[in-house]
């Protein structure tokens, strides 16, 4: 019996001789592949699960790494894809009615640069969040030549209402009668704006949502259009007036629902043409995620995956980023040596400064479990959030469009 015992440890340590509780970069290779961009058009391994995903799929949920040339560069060569396989709606991170400005201002100027500039040389700030880099109106021209319908899902930009403030007043029948509020409304707005770039505590929206000058020419204004752009507004304002109270939970939370208000609101519009609607969405990368959030909380990506759930059809969510982006000075910054970035190192090895890498999470989740290997937390929490992981080259400066 002895003998017996002795002889299966032996057998034991001997088939787990050289196994180690750990993944290599090495072990994950084969679930790589790699994506080219050249003369307009995708080409690799890479791109063909690419198409195959935006093909089967009837939500593609595109999470990027905010101000990147590159990601904007790939969604401009991804759109004719996108619409070839059916695909009429994109849904942006902006506010529904910034999205309607972007529409507005490419059909009648062909370009964003004049607004852009006009505003950033009266308030030093963007009118509308990442469309501000001439790669952003490049794919969002591509976008709208291919007759897609723009979704705004967020909440307006805390600069937003300085040019909303002057859609108010030129949807107004009597402009003569309403000039005088205007002007204060607008006085005060602008005097808020220009106290709180002086002061980043200053209770601006606390202040916007209390003002009588703003009550007073919201009150005269009576046509549907204007008080669908003052609800907007007081929306927002109230969402940016719970980080002024240091409500920071409730602000993500009442945000997010507000996205997903906003969400399903065009959905059902979009389902009067198309039952099952396809849908390109473009956000940050940690809204469209499985799951909770970063922040602890149910997202945008975990409605829209349940969603997918109930129709019997099927979403892709890709995080996508880079490892090594430029600094000011020229410099090349390794998202690697970050100590967030040492925990992901397994993944990121994978990643060069001159290609697209993408990433089946799931085959590594898989392996993992079949030897047992227990991943790191930030590890296993982005790879099990998101279907693909799309490392992109050097994230490099985004020429400005303003």
């Amino acid at each position: 019996m002895k003998f017996t015992t002795l002889f299966i440890l032996i057998v034991l340590s001997i088939n787990s001789f050289g196994q180690t509780n750990e993944l290599k970069t090495s072990d994950i290779v084969p679930f790589t592949s790699t994506i080219e961009i050249s003369n307009g058009k995708v080409t690799g391994t890479g791109a063909e699960k690419l198409e195959n995903e935006i093909k089967t799929s009837q939500f593609f949920m595109l999470g990027e790494e905010h101000f990147s040339p590159q990601i904007s560069q790939l969604t401009n060569v991804l759109l004719p894809i996108f619409k070839r396989n059916g695909y009429d709606n994109f849904a942006l991170e902006v506010g529904p009615l910034s999205a309607k400005k972007l529409q507005t201002k490419i059909k009648i100027h062909s370009s964003l640069f004049e607004f852009n500039h006009s505003f950033y040389s009266k308030y030093n700030e963007i009118p509308i969040p990442f469309f501000d880099g001439t790669l952003d109106e490049v794919f969002l021209k591509t976008a709208l030549n291919n007759n897609f319908k723009l979704w705004g899902l967020d909440q307006e930009y805390l600069s937003a209402h300085l040019f909303l403030i002057d859609d108010i007043y030129q949807l107004s029948s009597d402009k003569r009668l309403l000039k005088t509020f205007y002007d204060q409304a607008k006085t005060f707005i602008k005097e808020e704006f220009n106290k709180e770039n002086e002061d980043e505590d200053y209770p601006t929206f606390t202040n916007l949502l209390n003002a009588e000058e703003i009550k007073q020419f919201f009150n005269k204004c009576k046509s549907k259009k204007q008080k669908e752009i003052i609800s907007e507004i007081i929306k927002s304002w109230e969402i940016y007036k719970l980080n002024e109270t240091k409500e920071y939970n409730t602000s993500n939370v009442t945000r997010m629902e507000n996205m997903k208000r906003n969400f399903a609101y065009d959905y059902k519009n979009a389902q009067k043409n198309n039952n099952l609607p396809k849908v390109l969405i473009k956000t940050g990368a940690m809204h469209l995620g499985y799951g909770k959030s970063w922040l602890g909380i149910y997202d945008l990506g975990n409605m829209v995956n349940e969603l997918a759930y109930f129709n019997n059809t099927k979403s892709t969510s890709i995080n996508c980023f880079s490892r090594y982006s430029e600094n000011e000075d020229g410099s090349i910054y390794d998202f690697k040596d970050d100590e967030y970035g040492k925990n992901l190192s397994l993944i990121l090895e994978l990643a060069t400064k001159d290609k697209w890498t993408l990433l089946d999470t799931k085959k590594i989740i898989e392996l993992s479990r079949k030897r047992k290997v227990k991943l790191n937390n930030d590890l296993d929490f982005i790879l099990s959030r998101y279907d693909y992981i799309l490392f992109a080259p050097l994230k490099t400066k985004m020429k400005k469009n303003y």
